[in-house]
């Protein structure tokens, strides 16, 4: 039923200030503004070859939201009513009303029906479901940039997610959400274990300590956002021009992999590139 990652959402205090500063990271401006018809806040929307990312005003008490610097995670959910399947598996789920976001500028207004996955069920990270959506993120897209394309963020490879009760974790993006787990393994010498449940054309990685007993009332934490690049050492050198705070290149855990960490300014976002060893292909070990 789930058929991809919609979008990554970061709620950030100065909009303005974090629209121009993912511009420059990403290499190209945003797709769409938007303003929510039920909150009044507004949001900006960066378009990606398999997700967009959406900046969002931050709520003025932040109750019930995501944290600034950390992310929620949509997914687009096509088909049967998600509400009678998930609380068949026993996972909670709300339905809102039709949310609609009032466009800026020459573009139509978007709406779409959200399907709110319990915080407890989600082990603490934002999750959403997005049904009949219209128009689609997916088909607004756009190439609007006057940077090289070699010099651009392409798409996302993985969201981490950090988890200290991993079978939990595990259960409910496998059992609860029925996500494809690609890949369960122990990295003994890095003292980490990874899950990989794919979607679409990106990965949720889940991250655990080896070794560490399980703590069933921690929530899981958001661990960053690993975007995908063409060509690596032309991305580092224009961020560093444009007075990011971002690593040398090196090597990544993946054979044939290279990395860079972008610090600053990104806005609380822990953030990787990665340039991969095929074009198109996953690393989904680098976070």
């Amino acid at each position: 039923m789930i058929t991809r990652l919609h979008s990554a959402l970061v709620d950030v205090t100065d909009l303005d200030t974090a629209t121009r500063d993912y511009a420059r990271l990403l290499g190209a401006p945003p797709l769409r503004g938007e303003r929510s018809a039920e909150s009044g806040r507004r949001s900006r929307f960066f378009g990606l070859a398999n997700m967009a990312l959406e900046l969002r005003e931050a709520a003025p008490d932040g109750a019930g939201e995501p944290r600034l610097g950390q992310a929620g995670i949509r997914l687009t959910w096509e088909g049967e009513d998600p509400v009678s399947v998930l609380d068949a598996s026993g996972f909670g789920i709300t339905e809102a009303e039709t949310a609609c976001g009032t466009a800026e500028g020459a573009v139509s207004d978007r709406t779409f029906a959200p399907f709110v996955i319990d915080r407890k069920t989600s082990r603490g990270i934002s999750v959403e479901l997005v049904c009949d959506e219209e128009p689609a993120l997916a088909s607004c897209v756009g190439e609007s940039s006057d940077i090289d394309p070699a010099a651009r963020i392409r798409s996302l490879d993985h969201v981490v997610v950090m988890s200290a009760d991993p079978e939990a974790t595990r259960k409910f993006y496998l059992e609860g959400l029925g996500l494809r787990l690609a890949l369960d393994k122990t990295f003994e010498k890095r003292g980490v274990r990874l899950l990989f449940f794919r979607v679409g054309g990106t990965t949720i990685e889940i991250g655990a300590r080896v070794g560490a007993d399980p703590q069933p009332g921690a929530t899981d934490r958001f661990g960053g956002l690993a975007w995908q690049v063409p060509d690596i050492d032309a991305i580092q050198a224009r961020l560093a021009a444009d007075r990011f705070d971002v690593s040398e290149v090196r090597t990544g855990h993946k054979p044939g992999t290279r990395v860079c960490t972008v610090r600053d300014p990104v806005h609380g976002v822990p953030t990787l590139l990665i340039e991969p060893v095929g074009a198109g292909e996953s690393v989904s070990q680098e976070g």
